[in-house]
């Protein structure tokens, strides 16, 4: 069973604009080594956060990014109202589409979320953790085809 995992905007937007850890987990979970999960609202959150003009995005380049998430992404219906980030509500959004898709993981750079560690079974983690799961994961597969063949 693959992982369900929810990019924060913050990811995505660090995996777009500049070529490092970030960018590395979004070409994982493209090649299908996680499933990602993802909402209209993360989606739309992730255009107006690209066409700021310090991003320096060109329009068809954010229509092109988010066609290709919308493409690679399940995008799940968000009908939850949770209030668990009082800081910053607009985190909220994140953990609804995470609740409402099912995900096991939370990937984000925030500060708000990470202080939580965890939702409702949901874990929160950053790039790096996630990375080294993911290469964990890798490695007992190898380990486990091994001792089949």
């Amino acid at each position: 069973m693959m992982l369900r995992v929810v990019l924060d905007t913050n990811v995505l937007v660090s995996a777009i604009i500049s070529d490092g850890k970030p960018r590395e987990l979004l070409r994982r979970g493209i090649s299908k080594q996680f499933s990602i999960v993802t909402s209209e609202l993360i989606l739309k959150e992730l255009g107006l956060v690209l066409r700021r003009p310090k991003f320096k995005t060109a329009e068809d380049e954010v229509n092109r990014i988010i066609i290709a998430l919308m493409q690679t992404a399940e995008i799940v219906n968000v009908t939850s109202k949770l209030k668990v980030v009082e800081e910053d509500p607009k985190d909220n959004i994140v953990i609804e589409t995470a609740y409402d898709g099912d995900a096991e993981i939370i990937v984000t750079g925030d500060r708000h979320l990470l202080a939580l560690k965890e939702f409702k079974g949901i874990k929160i983690t950053t790039v790096e953790q996630m990375l080294a799961l993911l290469e964990e994961k890798r490695l007992k597969n190898k380990t486990e085809k091994k001792k089949e063949s």
